[in-house]
């Protein structure tokens, strides 16, 4: 082992003479990270863990600025009444508008033009089957009509053509009834956002440019529900009334993440204070271990709120894992002091002992931990690289408030009430603390092997490993008062899947990559994933095709000429949708403008590729990536964006970094550990409870059917991280004891408080199984695998290990006197 610098005894001295001046740098420096956290962001954004070269990002925010927010606060109502479900919008509209947020609202669409125009939108092959019908049907309609007028069969013939009909000459009278009722029908003029059923409404609100922000996401849900559910009283209006919407579905996951986050870290921090008290048969140990832990927990976001600015969906949890991690010192050193004065050693000398020699054990169990995860900044995947720094810098700032602010509160205490820290301690020296299971099983003669053959039997389901493929199972479950007012606002817009979104520069590429996908469509028999594309295209064909299809339009129009005088009133009612002209993008609805063109000032066109199957499952949304992602039209490449494709993109990265990731902290461990012992035996034995872990971790989960995710899989650094430290201290502890040192003492007393630090943190982690979030659930499933894992073979195994390597080294001290 290399020896701590000299200047440690230094500072132990410093610490018993000025800990009240340690405390007030250390209250300074806590208000500075305060004041730095306040700059700190929260994003739950998919995009937020990829790097910012990622192709799905970079063409996902290109779109972005060409739709602008694209997404609404939509206010739905249900009523027994069909009217008051639309009246209570209507009602409530005008307050909605007064918002500064909203750009505008409604509840219906101004279609009247479009309905004029609706020939114009069908297909020229559609346009010429219908002028044929018509061509047919229209002299047996004016025959028939001259027949009913005169009483009589009539014969009529067309000079055009030189056609002649009976009124008696059989016709598909159905689709005569069909034409002829389409025609009678006024054009609709307002299509309200209602279901079809009636009795619900939906009112859209577009909020402006500038509150894509998680806090103005917020804000909108929240002012949508004061004005819709609490200031008018819907229940008064009899209806029933909620806020849907992908801005109110993104808030909802953030409110579950948080809510989640509060509690798992409030009920570990409760139990964990609880088991420390009550293992330690003391209360001041608890704010004498955890009010350090959390400065160094302050400290750390102060910090990355300077270099990386926020949390992602990943690392917003290392406030839950730091916990863990960093109670680890805490615990070593309250042990170890309690142990130092209750064998008779005054406070400055306990101090020094425990700066000295269980420093010098965090020390090496900190830059282990600490410089594995650093490593993870070598990594492209976001979530893994601003995972390892904040784990890493965090591991490094607790062990300084562990060894600057802890002592400065033990010297504090021991001034005023001495007896509450070690008193106690003294009255029980002789019997230190046992797990009654485990101590017995580990002195049971076949414990080793028994537990060997289960680590062997577990590890052989490793093989089965699987990823999380479908992310909808790692999200929170959505409020009941949500689900309701989405599947009530599916009724009304219909519940679609997703879909990708291209913008192009021009009306030719937009016809080419429409034609394209028209193509794909058509052939691609046995892998389908595209259902349709929907563009400006469809209601304002290109100048080329209109004038083709009026052409077709004013042949129809001479026909309906031979009305005028039969049925002047189907005539009239013809007229209306033949006598149009070319149709324009400045004529087509504000909201379909948004839709199909963007902002305004934002040159081109969108384009909405919709898939056949949902993408939640990631093997399908694979297939439709692989189909829509990239392609090439004309020579020229295009990339179409959707958030399901970063999902896509990031399951593959995370796969390939996910061996990286556990070769660079595996190899960072085993090259830190083996510079601080510089014996290879010694590593072997410290790194031998990490490794086997991990395998029997991974067989865990493959017996059980654990898949590994985006959100679980950060604790299996972890896992190495609390195996190195437990196996560092308790080595650290037994070489520090010399050639006579009892195992059985040492593991009952930093074997002992080993064992406390992996419960605290199995505690923590334990909380999150009852999760509303899917992710967060399996973390908690993971770290209970794990940490019990990592339980068992500190306390059964590594001290066999350790009398094996005494054994080894007597062998070759014997060896050595002898030669």
């Amino acid at each position: 082992m290399i020896s701590i610098p000299k200047y440690a005894k230094r500072w132990a001295a410093l610490l018993h003479e000025r800990a009240i001046a340690i405390l007030v740098c250390a209250a300074v420096i806590t208000v500075l990270a305060f004041y730095s956290m306040s700059t700190l962001s929260v994003s739950t954004r998919l995009e937020e863990l990829m790097p910012e070269n990622a192709r799905s990002v970079q063409t996902l925010n290109e779109v972005l600025e060409k739709t602008g927010s694209f997404a609404s606060v939509q206010i739905v109502t249900k009523s027994d009444n069909p009217d008051k479900a639309l009246d209570y919008l209507k009602m409530i509209k005008p307050e909605i508008d007064k918002l500064d947020w909203v750009d505008y609202s409604q509840f219906s669409e101004d279609i009247e033009l479009l309905m004029q125009h609706k020939l114009l939108m069908l297909d020229t092959d559609e346009l010429l089957d219908l002028e044929k019908e018509v061509e047919d049907a229209l002299p047996v309609y004016l025959a028939r009509r001259l027949s009913e007028a005169v009483g009589a069969d009539v014969s009529v013939t067309l000079r055009e053509g030189d056609i002649a009909v009976s009124s008696k000459q059989p016709v598909n009278q159905d689709r005569i009834d069909d034409l002829t009722t389409s025609l009678r029908e006024p054009p609709e003029k307002e299509r309200l956002f209602t279901a079809a059923n009636g009795g619900v409404a939906v009112l859209v609100v577009w909020p402006k440019p500038g509150y894509e922000g998680l806090a103005a996401s917020k804000r909108l849900v929240d002012d949508a529900r004061r004005i819709a559910l609490i200031e008018n009283s819907p229940e008064e209006h009899g209806v029933e009334a909620g806020v849907a919407g992908r801005i109110a579905n993104k808030v909802a996951q953030f409110n579950a993440v948080i809510s989640d986050l509060g509690v798992g870290l409030a009920s570990a921090i409760t139990l964990i204070a609880l088991l420390i008290g009550l293992s330690f048969r003391s209360v001041i140990a608890v704010p004498l271990i955890i009010v350090p832990l959390s400065l160094g927990l302050l400290w750390t976001l102060g910090l990355t709120a300077i270099v990386i600015g926020g949390l992602n969906l990943i690392t917003i949890f290392l406030v839950l894992i730091l916990f863990g991690l960093g109670i680890d010192f805490g615990i070593h050193n309250f042990s170890r002091y309690r142990e130092e004065r209750a064998n008779g050693a005054a406070s400055n000398n306990a101090i020094e002992t425990i700066v000295l020699e269980t420093g010098a054990a965090s020390a090496i169990a900190a830059f282990t931990t600490s410089f594995a995860f650093l490593s993870l900044t070598l990594t492209s995947f976001r979530a893994f690289s601003e995972f390892g720094f904040i784990a890493g810098t965090g591991i490094l700032l607790i062990l300084v408030t562990m060894y600057s602010v802890f002592p400065a509160l033990l010297v504090v205490m021991e001034r005023f009430r001495p007896q509450m820290i070690w008193k106690e301690a003294h009255s029980r020296k002789a019997e230190p603390a046992r797990i009654p299971l485990v101590s017995a099983f580990t002195e049971y003669k076949y414990s080793a092997a028994i537990t060997m053959g289960v680590i062997a039997f577990v590890c052989l389901f490793a093989f089965n490993l699987s990823f999380e493929r479908n992310f909808k199972k790692l999200e929170a479950s959505k409020p009941d008062t949500l689900i309701w007012a989405t599947n009530e606002v599916n009724k009304v817009f219909g519940s679609r899947h997703d879909r990708a979104i291209l913008s192009v520069d021009t009306v030719e590429e937009l016809r080419a990559v429409r034609e394209y996908f028209s193509e794909k469509i058509k052939t691609d028999q046995q892998t389908p994933t595209i259902e349709k594309t929907s563009s400006v295209l469809d209601f304002v064909p290109p100048p080329d095709i209109q004038d083709t299809r009026l052409e077709i339009i004013r042949r129809l129009d001479i026909r309906a000429n031979e009305l005028r005088h039969v049925d002047s009133e189907l005539y009239e009612a013809a007229k209306q949708y033949l006598d149009i002209d070319t149709l324009n993008l400045a004529d087509l609805p504000g909201a379909l403008q948004r839709t199909y063109l963007g902002e305004d000032g934002e040159p081109g066109f969108l384009i909405y590729i919709y898939n056949l199957f949902s993408m939640s499952d990631n093997k399908f949304a694979q297939q439709f990536y692989d189909d829509v992602a990239v392609f090439t039209v004309d020579g020229k490449e295009y990339a179409s964006a959707s958030e399901a494709f970063v999902f896509v993109e990031m399951m593959a990265l995370m796969k390939a970094d996910a061996v990286k990731a556990i070769l660079l902290v595996s190899l960072t461990t085993m090259l830190l550990v083996f510079f601080f012992t510089r014996d290879l035996r010694a590593s072997a034995i410290i790194l031998f409870p990490p490794i086997v872990g991990m395998l029997v971790t991974v067989g865990m989960m493959g017996l059980t059917g654990l898949p590994l995710s985006i959100m679980n899989m950060v604790i299996l650094p972890s896992l190495i991280g609390i195996a190195v430290d437990n196996a560092i201290h308790i080595y650290h502890r037994y070489k520090q004891e010399g050639e006579n040192a009892n195992i059985a003492q040492v593991m009952n007393s930093t074997g002992r408080a080993a064992v406390l630090t992996t419960m605290t943190t199995l505690i923590g982690f334990g909380g999150l199984i009852t999760a509303s979030m899917g992710g967060l659930r399996g973390m908690g499933m993971l770290a209970l695998i794990g940490f019990t894992a990592c339980l068992i073979i500190t306390w059964v195994l590594f001290p066999k290990l350790l009398a094996y390597y005494g054994r080894k080294n007597q062998s070759a001290d014997a060896q050595l006197v002898s030669n």
